[in-house]
């Protein structure tokens, strides 16, 4: 699970054309206040389960299920548009080139968090893909 928390958030950081737009883990502790005022993303495992193993020559290969949620928090007077704009336009294609398969999304209409004080637009998103082990390099 965690290596496939690091590919995704290595898929949205640092990114040219996604320049404007933090990306956070869920569980990274740091304080609202140093997030960016503007729009930032926040990815969440959900939940992880792998199948049986079937060898493959050295491997023993893993299909996997995993479900994240991608929460994009924005100031609470940005307009919907703008947060389902970036969601479906620049998001969910780039979750099309990840080194898995996006299976099943769901989601909601944006809501304003009021603990937060931040508009809120996220979806569960459910990705499958075969899981490797990675091959011990001998002397």
């Amino acid at each position: 699970m965690n290596e496939l928390l690091s590919m995704l958030l290595n898929l949205f950081q640092n990114q040219p054309d996604l320049q404007y737009l933090e990306v956070y883990p869920s569980f990274d502790m740091l304080p609202l206040s140093s997030k960016s005022k503007k729009l930032f993303l926040v990815i969440s495992p959900e939940t992880f389960r792998m199948s049986q193993p079937f060898p493959d020559g050295k491997n023993n290969i893993s299909p996997f299920t995993a479900d994240f949620r991608f929460s994009l928090l924005a100031s609470v007077n940005t307009p919907n548009e703008k947060l389902l704009e970036c969601f479906y336009s620049v998001l969910v294609p780039k979750l099309h080139t990840a080194n898995c398969f996006l299976y099943e999304m769901q989601s909601d209409s944006p809501k304003i968090d009021l603990k937060l004080q931040k508009l809120v637009y996220s979806g569960l998103f459910r990705l499958k893909g075969l899981y490797i082990p990675e091959q011990e390099v001998s002397p």
